[in-house]
């Protein structure tokens, strides 16, 4: 029995170093080439964020945070659409660019098995476009 609640926790301890991410990167204009990256108006930069998340059902337990990238959150529900959208906004809006142009977004989700099935579960989401002045 001992063995077994060790395991649970060490297992719980895994779980808390890997979980709860988010990164928001950048490529500047100096990074294109001299290529356009846009129909019209001069491209500031490609953006790219991300966040990931333990979620127990569907309560968040420990994610990325999407208003301070890099760093965890415990309870924020950020692994979503709008929350990454809105920090890759922002980040254009910080760059000058007057709009966003080319968002594409993605998300996903992925069962956590151990140790029952269909309780725990990690999202993942991105979103980036192209920052334009």
């Amino acid at each position: 029995m001992k063995k077994k609640i060790a395991f649970l926790f060490a297992l719980a301890g895994v779980a808390v170093l890997f979980a709860g991410c988010s990164s928001l990167q950048t490529a500047d204009s100096s990074k294109f080439n001299g290529q356009k990256i846009t129909a019209s108006g001069t491209g500031v930069a490609h953006i790219s964020g991300y966040s990931s998340g333990l979620y127990l059902l569907w309560i968040p337990l420990i994610v990325g945070s999407t208003e301070n990238p890099g760093t965890i959150a415990f309870g924020e529900d950020s692994c979503n659409v709008t929350a990454v959208t809105e920090m890759v906004t922002g980040q254009a809006k910080a760059m000058r660019a007057s709009e966003t142009v080319d968002l594409v977004s993605s998300a996903g989700s992925t069962n956590i098995p151990v140790p029952f099935p269909f309780i725990l579960y990690w999202k993942t989401v991105t979103v980036s476009g192209n920052a334009v002045k």
